[in-house]
């Protein structure tokens, strides 16, 4: 487990960066933290370094799918979710058939992730805000 400062959106973008050149054929990425943290800016940052397309909030729509030079990145927000069922109805399950993939999911808590197939690697990052415009990134595996 490390914690870096990513308090500019610079910091934040380097980091992510450095992230992404490590995800392996089958990766999800479990963000976490407060509203505003940093969660859909560092899912804008993975798909803009896989020359994707711009990206929005799913906030809305639950699940939007990006078109990359790596293929089809799946980003999910669980925030509106009440419970199993919701997800259930999402198609969410579904995604784990592929033979490979990218899938970020922001609010991640919402979700048990003793769920997700083992043959996924996972890749969770928690944002927490600090003193002032203070802002931090727990990664774990």
């Amino acid at each position: 487990m490390q914690t870096v400062d990513v308090s500019t959106l610079e910091k934040l973008e380097a980091q992510i960066i450095e992230l992404t050149k490590s995800f392996s054929e089958r990766q999800i990425v479990l963000l976490n933290g407060p509203l505003g943290s940093g969660k859909t800016q560092s899912v804008r940052y993975i798909v803009n370094q896989l020359q994707g397309e711009d990206i929005c909030s799913p906030s809305f729509s639950i699940h939007n799918t990006y078109e990359t030079k790596r293929g089809d990145v799946e980003h999910i927000d669980l925030y509106r979710l009440e419970d199993e069922d919701d997800i259930e109805s999402t198609g969410f399950w579904d995604l784990f058939e592929k033979e490979s993939g990218l899938i970020l999911i922001e609010w991640a808590n919402y979700l048990d992730p003793k769920q997700i197939p083992v043959y996924w690697d996972q890749l969770h990052l928690e944002f927490s805000f600090g003193e002032g415009q203070d802002r931090f990134l727990k990664i774990s595996k």
